[in-house]
Order: C-alpha cells, then structure tokens, then sequence
C-alpha cells in the first residue's frame, strides 16, 4: 500500500478546516496509508526570513524520508489538472516510489534548499491560500487523485 506524508510548517488551524481533513484522511484510508506531520513553524517575531526558513528545513529534513518522492508545495510551482495530477501519482508508483512526501510551508514559504531537493514542486492554483486551507485542498485533490485512478464517480 502507498504511504503519503504530508508535512506542514506551522501549528495554528480552525476547527472547520481540521474536521475536512479528517473527512478526507478517513475517505483515503481505502486507498493509501496517510499522515500529516506538523513542524514547529519558526519564532516570526524575531529573526530574519532567512534564519526563519534554516530552522523551518532543518526540522523538515529530519522528518524528510530518503527513498521518498517529495513533492513540494509552492505558489511558483507547476499547475496540474486533476486528471493529469492523478496520472503524476501513477507515475510516481510506477517509477517504484511507495512512499511520497508533500512538504506545504508556513506563512513565509519554504527556502530554496527544499525546492531545489523536491521531485515536483506544485501549486494548486495561480492564487494564494493560506497555508492552513491548503491543507485541506491539497487532501481532497489526493482523494480526488485516486477516485479518478479508480474510475470512481467522486470527479464528475
């Protein structure tokens, strides 16, 4: 079975967007293993941008898995279908991937040491989210990404 991580810089999250992950997390269960990881977002209030983000990859590194696809989530990324997202996740497991890494920073982003590491770096939409509802986006896309493998109805 696939195992997906899902990594997320920064603790913060409302109760309403909380109970939609669990929906998807529990939908998902059929077909994949799934986690979300929080990391400790950095002390915003003081330091530098560049300070926030070493703290925010040294902490992401030791949650990375090595032999992990990793998919980075960025605004700047590439935008994907549905469709074409679902077939990137075949792919993935076709190449002999079992497990993948989606890494969402927090409120300042991710450093370029993650993005340069990352197999993909994906955005959802040309707009900004904030990093919480992201959360929720990208775990319904993952579900999504398997009722369309499936052929399931879930996408029309």
């Amino acid at each position: 079975m696939r195992k997906i991580r899902v990594l997320c810089v920064g603790r913060k999250q409302e109760t309403y967007l909380k109970s939609g992950i669990e929906i998807y997390l529990k939908k998902l269960q059929r077909y994949c293993e799934i986690e979300f990881k929080t990391i400790r977002e950095a002390i915003y209030s003081s330091g530098t941008m560049t300070q926030w983000h070493a703290k925010e990859w040294k902490e992401i590194q030791s949650q990375l898995h090595n032999n992990s696809f990793l998919i980075v989530c960025d605004e700047k990324g590439s935008t994907l279908s549905s469709k074409a997202f679902a077939r990137k996740l075949e792919d993935v497991a076709l190449q002999g991937f079992s497990n993948i890494d989606f890494v969402i920073g927090g409120a300042y982003g991710l450093p370029a040491e993650v993005k340069s590491r990352a197999n993909l770096v994906l955005s959802l939409s040309p707009m900004t989210f904030t990093h919480q509802m992201f959360r929720l986006f990208l775990v319904e896309q993952i579900y999504r990404a398997f009722t369309i493998l499936k052929g399931e109805k879930y996408h029309h």
